[in-house]
């Protein structure tokens, strides 16, 4: 009678156990409410609406490199341009005060001048060029490290409502998590922002030149 009586607690300690073990979906959830209070407007309207869990095979401390790379090479494409567009005006001006032999003190003064400028910007050009081909360097390096291959944590995609800013309206929301194997610890990033990253990512993958990724980027410096 006392075997069972023992067999039959060890049966009830282990349901108990089983049944406050969380699942994996569940400890996301806590996890992202947890996260969500320090990035929403008003915590307090938060509503979940689905949680997706995925096993992750990436290298998270590669996501912000790459994005930060990405708006650099995005600003020195910008920078690049503007100077190709100086030093065409540049030249257009400088013709036009090109020396002959009714060139006035004036008109030699303005080809003097906007030569030099045309030489700072020339200057600055390659100064931004050679930064670029860093950038590219770099991002590709960041890139192929991305893909780990080996089981890292989980992907999290949630979905949820809370209030807007001025506290008027509920909005549907949807953010990427990236959290660790115990699911103790994560970083998210708005679903938008993270398909923009993963259009990069598919760009530098399939890309045969710098061109290629450049091309990109100038298409679509605005979201970076």
């Amino acid at each position: 009678m006392k075997k069972a009586i023992v067999t039959l607690s060890l049966c009830t300690v282990a349901l108990i156990m089983t049944s406050c073990t969380l699942s994996n979906e569940e400890k996301a959830e806590k996890l992202v409410k947890e996260t969500l209070k320090d990035y929403l407007y008003h915590p307090d309207s938060y509503e979940p609406i689905s949680t997706k869990v995925d096993s992750m095979f990436i290298d998270v401390t590669t996501i912000e490199p790459i994005m930060e790379i990405s708006g650099e090479i995005s600003n020195l494409i910008s920078k690049i341009d503007k100077c190709e567009m100086d030093i065409e005006f540049a030249e257009t001006s400088m013709n036009i005060y090109a020396y002959d032999g009714y060139s006035s003190q004036y008109t030699r003064g303005e080809y003097a001048r906007v030569k030099k400028e045309k030489k700072k910007t020339q200057s600055d050009m390659d100064k931004y060029t050679k930064k670029l081909s860093e950038e590219l360097a770099s991002l590709k390096e960041n890139v192929a490290k991305y893909y780990n291959g080996e089981f890292t944590g989980w992907i999290v995609s949630h979905r949820f409502r809370s209030l807007n800013g001025a506290g008027s309206m509920t909005i549907p929301g949807e953010m990427i998590f990236f959290c660790d194997k115990d699911l103790t610890t994560c970083v998210g990033y708005e679903a938008g922002k993270f398909e923009e990253f993963a259009k990069i990512l598919k760009i530098v993958g399939e890309a045969t030149s710098d061109e290629e990724i450049m091309e990109y980027f100038k298409d679509n410096s605005f979201l970076l």
